[in-house]
């Protein structure tokens, strides 16, 4: 049995690798930095859990698994260090499982969440009884097979760590600016990441992305999509059909909202296909699909408007879940929007400013800093100033000022953010 400490514990991404710890018997510690729903879920599995970081903690583990964001020189790491503690960021400790298993990552830059919870879905009901590590804090499962599904994070150029047998990517767009110079550099890293896989892999990759689409790889590569040269092509409207190689296989009927979703399920029907399960029960498992966590998750209504909320953090995301919000009866759409990050926000205002056309009414708050500083000292409101139907609500009270004199019956209200905004929208649901 060997004795896990994981720093972080309470991130989507460790808690996640605890509990595949847990279940294959190993001793697991953990630390975060505050109280958390997810911190008292681990623990109630059988973690045992710290406040803080504190030296103390590693002076019996014999491995320590940190999030990206323990800093350097944190004494609690340097103690771990200084006792030759085996010591792996998140994103290695998740290589040496991609490592020792029949693996499938599931990348790029929008969708890998969804794709990764979907295709899970239909592993899972097709008997494969896979692990899957999801990145939304909720849907991630433990199985006790060999097959392991995870989602693989571009955001640090950490996916280049990654050797799995079976890979996914969906897109490749701009982003993570505090990482990236540019797009070239964001679809290098992809494309170094696919050229490691084996020849006796699959790569299924998105057919209406062009960069996508054209990495290389010495796996069999098939593509997905609405393209009409796709691989698997799946069709407009509800239930949606899917065709392969000029065959139709037959039709999903998807539950989600969103053009964006039926791309998504396409990717995990492709690659399931791939490996070989029946269309028949890709379709069935899909059609029980109801989605991720906050990824148009309905909360619940508020002053008689329905609410929704969405990890929307970027232009192309915010634009997809606007389009799916359109797919649903409301009277007006009304969006509050968190921005998540300086970096992010500076380097993408303008498209951040043209990707919410869909919306009737925008309300952006202040920028969610996620331990960024702020040289440029940008601010929600050089977004809202941007935007013709947008107004600047600085704070949560400004918010539900604003919301109170907005929203009517028979509205939508869209909470869209990678910060802690959901936490505003699930206030009023509970108001009712």
């Amino acid at each position: 049995m060997t004795r896990i400490h994981l720093m972080g514990i309470g991130g989507v991404g460790v808690s996640a690798l605890a509990r595949v710890y847990l279940t294959r018997g190993e001793e697991v510690s953990g630390c975060d930095l505050k109280e958390s729903e997810a911190l008292a879920a681990i623990e109630a599995e059988g973690a045992r859990v710290s406040i803080g970081h504190d030296p103390e903690h590693v002076l019996a583990a014999d491995w320590l698994v940190h999030s990206a964001a323990v800093r350097a020189g944190e004494p609690e790491l340097e103690a771990a260090r200084a006792m030759g503690v085996k010591i792996m960021t998140r994103a290695e400790a998740l290589a040496e499982l991609f490592a020792g298993t029949r693996s499938i990552a599931v990348a790029g830059s929008a969708g890998k969440t969804t794709i990764t919870h979907m295709l899970g879905q239909v592993l899972t009901g097709a008997g494969y009884d896979p692990t899957t590590l999801v990145g939304d804090g909720r849907s991630s499962r433990v199985g006790h097979s060999d097959w392991l599904v995870a989602e693989a994070d571009e955001s640090d150029g950490s996916l280049v760590l990654h050797h799995p047998r079976y890979a996914v990517v969906s897109n490749v767009h701009f982003d993570h600016p505090d990482h990236f110079a540019g797009i070239e550099e964001v679809a290098e890293i992809f494309q170094t990441f696919l050229r490691q896989l084996p020849a006796e892999g699959v790569a299924v990759v998105g057919a209406d992305d062009e960069r996508a689409r054209g990495l290389e790889t010495p796996a069999r590569k098939v593509s997905y999509g609405f393209a009409e040269d796709a691989d698997y092509r799946c069709g407009e409207g509800r239930p949606f059909r899917v065709w392969h190689g000029g065959d139709e296989l037959g039709s999903i009927d998807l539950r989600v909202p969103g053009r964006h979703n039926v791309e998504n399920a396409t990717a995990a029907a492709a690659m399931a296909l791939e490996l070989g399960v029946s269309f028949e029960q890709v379709s069935r498992a899909l059609a029980g699909f109801t989605s991720a966590h906050r990824r148009m998750e309905l909360l619940g209504t508020w002053h008689g408007a329905t609410l929704y909320d969405d990890y929307a953090h970027h232009p192309r995301k915010v634009q997809a879940a606007l389009a799916a919000a359109r797919e649903l009866p409301f009277r007006r759409l009304i969006t509050v929007f968190q921005p998540h990050r300086y970096t992010r926000t500076a380097g993408l205002l303008d498209e951040f400013a043209g990707s919410f056309g869909e919306a009737d009414a925008v309300l952006v708050t202040d920028i969610y800093a996620a331990g960024e500083e702020n040289p440029t000292r940008i601010s929600g409101a050089n977004l809202a100033h941007k935007m013709r139907n947008a107004r600047y609500t600085p704070d949560f009270g400004s918010v539900r000022e604003a919301l109170e004199d907005l929203t009517g019956r028979g509205d939508l209200v869209l909470f869209m953010g990678a910060g802690d905004i959901w936490k505003l929208g699930r206030e009023l649901a509970d108001e009712g």
